[in-house]
């Protein structure tokens, strides 16, 4: 399985955003793979509980580091903590969803979107990538969106910003290939996924249910076709043959007939939610 199945534990993984969902799915792989971990997230107590499982299960180590990712200053202190280690593995996953009009929200909202999305995984790569030139050899994995492919109504900056991660990947993959360096890039753009990512948006687990064309996932799939794409060097991977058909067919589309489409099929929607909400 390449490099990342070398049963090593002195590799090591930073994962940001591993208290549940996709990163904490990405930390059990790891660690099932003889990794040290860092994980970094917010709610003290469940990453806490998420480190003594993988402890447990696993036998390795678990550093957790409690940071607000948005916040310069802990930021800062996550990248004093890591600038001197080995990471062999960074997956930056951490981040969050607001379903809301731009101009009917708090600016300072989309700000710490932003410091999450774009400025921390920047920072955090810039920092890793130093170790990683000079061992020839490491993973970075960017957690972006099937929003980097698809823009609809209340969600301009999320997508914005994911759409800064799948570019900033394929950027820096070239980068590298040109340097002749061995070090595995990829832009991981998940659609629909069982999370608490949702949830926390509004949206009632009770409602995470296939529709039609709108499929969902498990954290599970989604890090098995992360990890078997980085197996065959894709740098783009977008899991699931219905949202690869999705992202295909609505970018095919003259860009403002994607407009009316999208435009209609919000509008049918949100007009839906406002009756069952009355």
């Amino acid at each position: 399985k390449g490099d990342i199945k070398m049963k090593d534990n002195k590799k090591a993984a930073l994962i940001t955003g591993a208290t549940s969902g996709i990163g904490k799915e990405f930390a059990r792989r790891f660690a099932g793979l003889q990794y040290n971990l860092i994980i970094t997230g917010r709610r003290e107590n469940k990453i806490n509980m998420v480190a003594e499982e993988i402890r447990k299960e696993f036998n390795v180590s678990v550093e957790v580091i409690i940071v607000e990712l948005s916040a310069a200053s802990e930021l800062e202190r996550l990248i004093e903590t890591v600038e001197n280690r080995d990471i062999d593995v960074l997956v930056n996953n951490a981040g969050f969803g607001l379903n809301a009009f731009f101009d009917e929200t708090d600016l300072d909202k989309f700000l710490k979107m932003e410091a999450v999305h774009v400025n921390a995984p920047m920072e955090i790569t810039y920092t890793v990538l130093k170790g990683m030139m000079k061992r020839n050899n490491g993973t970075i994995i960017n957690v972006s969106s099937d929003g980097a492919f698809l823009l609809v109504p209340k969600n301009t900056v999320y997508a914005s910003t994911k759409a800064f991660l799948k570019t900033f990947t394929e950027g820096l993959n070239l980068e590298m290939k040109a340097k002749g360096k061995n070090i595995k890039l990829q832009a991981l753009c998940p659609g629909l996924t069982r999370t608490d990512f949702h949830e926390k948006m509004g949206m009632d687990k009770s409602r995470q249910v296939d529709k039609g064309m709108m499929k969902w996932n498990t954290p599970s799939f989604i890090v098995d076709c992360s990890l078997e794409a980085l197996k065959k060097d894709k740098v783009v991977c977008i899991p699931g043959a219905t949202t690869k058909f999705l992202i295909g067919f609505l970018n095919l589309l003259p860009r403002k007939s994607y407009y009316n489409f999208m435009i209609n099929f919000c509008k049918k929607n949100f007009n839906k939610k406002e009756k069952t909400s009355a």
